[in-house]
């Protein structure tokens, strides 16, 4: 997938949007799981008990956070909200508005979209749009006429062009909480190429692990970062101790967005450098595509391709 930039009007600013050639089944919803079909969306916060707060519970585990996942809202869950808040331009509070139920329900792939089709996408839709006021939306599997008429009422709110089909921008909208586009999944004018394949390791969130794949909807640790290098041009081969072996040495103190972070010995493992101390990985069957602090694992060393 390569990706591609075009810039659009949110209310008054303009961003950024990564564009590429996306499909319906391009990847799994990331709320796919997860309960999260309500009539309200009302907050979740500190304390808060029952379906709604094991649903945040939920959709924060598959966005990578580690959450108690009992249905009851904590501290610590509403500390991981925070930082899920934060990485979408979200107001960090620690507690569920309707922005952020919209970008926590919306998570995931980003398939086109259009009346008449049918699957847990149109599902997920609707439901991130019924988070942001659209009640009439039924939570169904299919784009019927509600579901058009609401994508074009969004369109039209975020300054998209009102065409009733849903693309990488109205995903990017959906994904922020319906007021901008994720920040950091689509590279801006100047963009370095660890920039490049940090925003593609991004958009993998959530996807399983498979032995030696290499997408586009699973990944071994080593197929995610030699796709996400190729799409800053860089190629890498399939295998965490060959990827070693090329680029420059970095020193953990002077990692950069992108850089490869590589753990064990051989080095047997490999995850791209997010920032904060943190990188994105694919750890291991049973498992998806989520970030982890670099100091829960041995280090081995790191390197910048490109």
């Amino acid at each position: 997938m390569r990706i591609l930039l075009t810039r659009v009007a949110v209310g008054a600013a303009t961003v950024a949007v990564s564009l590429g050639s996306l499909v319906a089944t391009a990847a799994p919803a990331a709320a796919a799981g997860c309960t999260t079909s309500f009539h309200t969306y009302s907050t979740v916060k500190v304390g808060k008990k029952g379906s709604k707060a094991g649903a945040v519970e939920c959709l924060l585990h598959q966005a990578g956070f580690d959450t108690s996942r009992n249905r009851s809202f904590s501290a610590s869950d509403a500390k991981k909200l925070t930082s899920f808040q934060s990485r979408h331009a979200l107001p960090a509070t620690g507690r569920t508005s309707g922005a952020t139920w919209a970008a926590l329900v919306a998570q995931g792939s980003t398939p086109s979209l259009e009346h008449g089709d049918k699957g847990s996408s149109v599902r997920r839709l609707q439901l991130a749009l019924r988070a942001l006021g659209h009640d009439e939306l039924p939570g169904t599997t299919l784009y019927g006429d509600l579901t058009r008429s609401a994508v074009e009422a969004f369109q039209a709110s975020v300054g998209l062009p009102v065409t009733g089909r849903v693309g990488a921008p109205e995903w990017a909208a959906l994904q922020a909480g319906g007021q901008a586009p994720l920040a950091g999944t689509a590279p801006v004018a100047g963009a370095t190429k660890g920039d490049v394949a940090l925003a593609f390791a991004k958009e993998q969130l959530g996807e399983k692990y498979k032995y030696a794949a290499a997408g586009p909807s699973a990944w071994d640790c080593s197929g995610l970062t030699m796709k996400a290098w190729a799409e800053a041009d860089v190629s890498l081969p399939h295998n965490s101790k060959a990827q070693y072996k090329i680029g420059a040495k970095v020193s953990q103190a002077d990692l950069r967005p992108g850089d490869l972070v590589f753990f064990y010995s051989g080095p047997s493992h490999v995850g791209i450098y997010a920032g904060d101390g943190e990188v994105i990985h694919a750890p291991k069957p049973g498992s998806t595509v989520t970030y982890i602090k670099i100091k829960y694992m041995p280090w081995k060393g790191a390197r910048r391709p490109g």
